[in-house]
């Protein structure tokens, strides 16, 4: 067999580095594509509301929203306006049942277009609840700075009268409470409200730290004349907790419980370990023979602010935020917080939390 001899000269190596070099830079390409892709998908998935990018009319990305809406000729036109014009449209798209939505279309580079569209019913009720907020807030603070600076004036006005002096000395302490509990309750929430917020979790057994809530309000359910037992289950198991935050949840529904139980009622505080769904999770309850919740507040008693009515005009106690904050604890913990209530006859606010495995 005759030896076959190749000539690999120059120009020959000279190509095949240059086809190296080329595919080198076309491998980079598609990685530098790819990534590109997954840094938008990212980026339409993080929106809460529907958003789709097109080239031309041809929808090209897409978050889980916005996948209602990639048929929809409205968008298609709207892309395909901004796309023409070469800036931003922004149009009034009408959806099913008198639902309207505002599209945005933003002209991007190559050909692409990115729209968002935001229920404009779902954004006025933002708009209310944050205005109604604000109106709350500023009236919960605006009653005991006003109760503070009367009787601040009147201690200057009653020099030899040791009685009021003393009386208004109680109620500036007591109004200075109320407004430090306030705002420790609107910094709290706006914690757990905080993208960065995060639990500081330890394993901790519930059975102490309720013991330890248990104790702590020991003397005010003895000044109250109201009874307070514990009933805990054998062998509950650890969780991973944030001990801090679990315990202001605990302290909260008994602070609620004691406040809305009159003289002579009672106060038990129960855990076990769940059954059937709940099978692993712990259970704990606070259960009251208080007044009860009127049926027509229960749905709106974890809202901001939201205080519910007492019975015979009493006057309402606390800032409204407690349960709010006491139920996005408990499910930063990945549990529950349920309610029952009967007027007249008491209230159990429940919990659930997941147990280690």
């Amino acid at each position: 067999m005759p030896d076959i001899i190749a000539y690999f000269g120059p120009l020959e190596l000279a190509g095949a580095a240059g086809l190296l070099i080329l595919l080198a830079i076309g491998t980079a390409w598609i990685a530098w594509r790819r990534a590109a892709h997954r840094r938008r998908q990212r980026l339409l998935d993080s929106l809460p509301y529907p958003a789709l990018v097109f080239h031309g009319r041809h929808p090209r990305a897409h978050n889980s929203p916005g996948a209602d809406w990639l048929a929809n000729l409205d968008v298609q036109a709207i892309a395909a306006d901004a796309l023409t014009r070469r800036q931003t449209v922004v149009r009034t798209i009408p959806a099913v049942e008198g639902q309207s939505f505002q599209a945005r279309a933003v002209a991007l580079s190559r050909g692409e277009v990115m729209v968002l569209l935001e229920d404009l019913a779902a954004a006025q009720r933002q708009q209310a609840f944050y205005r109604n907020f604000i109106q709350n807030v500023s009236h919960e603070l605006k009653t005991p700075l006003t109760v503070i600076q009367g009787h601040a004036a009147r201690l200057g006005d009653v020099p030899g009268d040791t009685e009021s002096w003393q009386a208004s000395r109680r109620i500036i302490a007591d109004e200075g409470k109320r407004l430090t509990q306030l705002v420790d309750n609107l910094l709290t929430l706006a914690r757990l409200e905080s993208p960065a917020f995060s639990l500081d979790l330890a394993p901790l057994h519930l059975s102490g730290l309720l013991e330890e809530a248990i104790l702590q309000v020991s003397d005010l359910a003895e000044a109250r004349q109201i009874g307070l037992s514990l009933n805990l289950a054998p062998g509950l198991p650890r969780l991973d907790g944030d001990r801090a935050r679990l315990k202001q949840v605990v302290l909260n529904l008994l602070d609620n419980a004691l406040k809305y139980t009159p003289p002579g009622g009672s106060v038990v505080v129960s855990a076990r370990l769940g059954e059937g769904a709940e099978a692993a999770h712990l259970v704990c309850a606070v259960q009251d023979t208080g007044e009860g919740i009127p049926v027509d507040d229960l749905p709106y008693i974890f809202e901001k602010l939201y205080r519910a009515r007492r019975a015979r005009g009493r006057p309402v106690e606390g800032s409204g935020l407690g349960l709010t904050i006491a139920q996005q604890i408990i499910r930063a913990h990945g549990g529950d917080l349920r309610v029952e209530t009967a007027v007249g006859h008491g209230t159990t606010f429940t919990f659930t939390l997941p147990v280690k495995p």
